[in-house]
């Protein structure tokens, strides 16, 4: 009987074998997999784009297709299309975050692929920024002012949902610093602005300006100088010139140089350049000792000291022995892929504007990452003690049977690096007062060191006391 079943063991074992080899060549990470959906957006194909999208629906990344769907309908200008399916996703997402019991459970015994993968931060404060463009689009400035409240909110919302889930205090104080965006506190009050809600603008651009110095560390991004004029103009304008004059003396730099003016007459453009690929999540194969030393109450202690040997500089000391060696799949962030696009100059009616950097979504992923690294090693490392015993139980009653279950533990072992792929790397803002009339504007998009990589015209029409709003993508 014992040797049938090692007979039928050892078969089980090769078929397993062939099986891991095929497991690990099919292992790409979630970019690897969707590159032509990034080839597909940079060449305007946005039905083949559409048609990748929707073969991917059902499973466990429901809410990845539902934000590329109605990001490739937004620039197709399929807007309320586009607007039908990130209302899916808000609404997804919000359910997502109470997670099942039964999903939980699968991810500590396979990996974390079979959780609904449920958003990050910065990837569900910028569903309300493309909303917001959709309907101004659309002539429905009400409703994008509404989805600017929501920017900020779902921000702030995303990090507190993620909070819950962080166990060390040092992780959760990093995460915390992801709850504020200078940049959409700023788009924001541009919005309630053009509304006339200047006592809602007025918040939001100080609310930016405190957001943009705190979180210099964050970003590397210093205020925008057209932010100051807006808090100037604004705070100067309607009442608010005691918080202003406070401001600059806490933060001169914040507000433009004395001398400079602006044309009385005229309408504001606010121009939003989109460029590069977000940074997203690779995979690493981590080998992490066992001691002869091991002995721990519990595996949630063991694994968070597991989380420590993972650590850079970390060493066993001396007159120890290494008993086994964890192997686990880890994510780790891949750099950003800048667009070749990092400005644009406006030009109209004998006036131009270069623009400012407004927002790094590469950072923030990669803040992100860092502040929930600790708790990923630590299931990670929860499953692999998991799957250790058991390869050691079935290696008492067997050795085969350990090596099946060895081999079926490393089959499964994949880490999660899902995200929303097609969001930019960065954004800029350009800000223009022009005349009232119709305008020939001259679009120019500039490289890194200020060189013309594109040139384009296009005709805007400008109202006296207006604000026009336009977003474009650089793939």
């Amino acid at each position: 009987m014992v040797r049938g079943f090692r007979r039928g063991a050892a078969r089980a074992v090769r078929g397993l074998t062939a099986a891991a080899v095929l497991a690990a060549a099919g292992c790409v990470t979630y970019l690897e997999s969707n590159l032509e959906l990034r080839s597909q957006l940079s060449a305007g194909n946005w039905a083949a784009a559409l048609a990748r999208i929707d073969a991917q629906a059902g499973g466990t990344d429901r809410l990845l297709v539902l934000l590329h769907s109605g990001h490739v309908q937004h620039y197709a200008g399929a807007l309320e299309e586009s607007n039908a399916a990130f209302q899916q996703a808000e609404d997804l997402s919000a359910a997502l975050y109470t997670r099942s019991i039964s999903q939980a459970a699968a991810s500590l015994i396979v990996n974390d692929l079979t959780i609904d993968y449920r958003g990050k931060p910065h990837e569900l404060a910028m569903v309300p920024f493309y909303r917001a463009f959709n309907y101004l689009t659309l002539g429905d400035g009400d409703a994008a002012q509404v989805e600017a409240r929501k920017a900020t909110l779902a921000l702030a919302a995303a990090v507190e949902a993620s909070l819950r889930e962080l166990q060390r205090p040092e992780d959760q104080a990093a995460a915390r610093r992801l709850q504020d965006s200078g940049f959409l506190h700023w788009f924001s009050g541009l919005l309630f602005e053009s509304g006339r809600d200047v006592n809602s603008a007025f918040v939001a651009y100080r609310n930016a300006a405190r957001a943009y110095l705190a979180g210099g560390e964050l970003t590397a991004l210093p205020p925008p100088v057209a932010l100051g004029r807006d808090l100037e103009r604004v705070g100067v304008a309607h009442g608010f010139r005691a918080e202003v004059e406070e401001l600059r003396a806490a933060s001169p730099e914040l507000f433009p140089a004395p001398g400079e003016t602006l044309p009385a007459r005229g309408g504001e453009l606010v121009f939003v350049l989109e460029s590069g690929w977000v940074a997203t999540r690779d995979q690493v194969v981590l080998n992490v000792p066992i001691l002869d030393i091991d002995r721990y109450g519990s595996s949630d202690d063991w694994a968070w000291e597991l989380v420590n040997r993972a650590s850079p500089g970390w060493s066993s000391g001396y007159d120890v022995d290494i008993e086994y060696w964890l192997t686990v799949a880890v994510p780790v962030m891949a750099p950003p892929t800048p667009g070749r696009v990092a400005a644009v100059r406006l030009r109209a009616a004998g006036l131009e504007a270069v623009s400012e950097p407004a927002e790094d979504l590469s950072r923030r992923a990669a803040a992100t990452f860092e502040a929930e690294r600790g708790q990923l090693l630590f299931k990670t490392f929860v499953r692999a003690l998991a799957k250790y015993a058991a390869t050691r139980a079935a290696e008492k009653q067997d050795e085969t049977a350990g090596l099946v279950v060895n081999i079926l533990g490393a089959v499964t072992e994949r880490a999660d690096t899902r995200s929303w792929l097609t969001l930019p790397d960065r954004l800029a803002v350009a800000r223009l007062r022009l005349p009232p009339g119709r305008h020939a504007l001259e679009v120019e998009y500039l490289d890194a060191e200020g060189r013309l990589v594109l040139s384009q015209t296009e005709e805007v029409e400008v109202v006296d006391g207006g604000w026009l709003f336009l977003n474009r993508r650089l793939f």
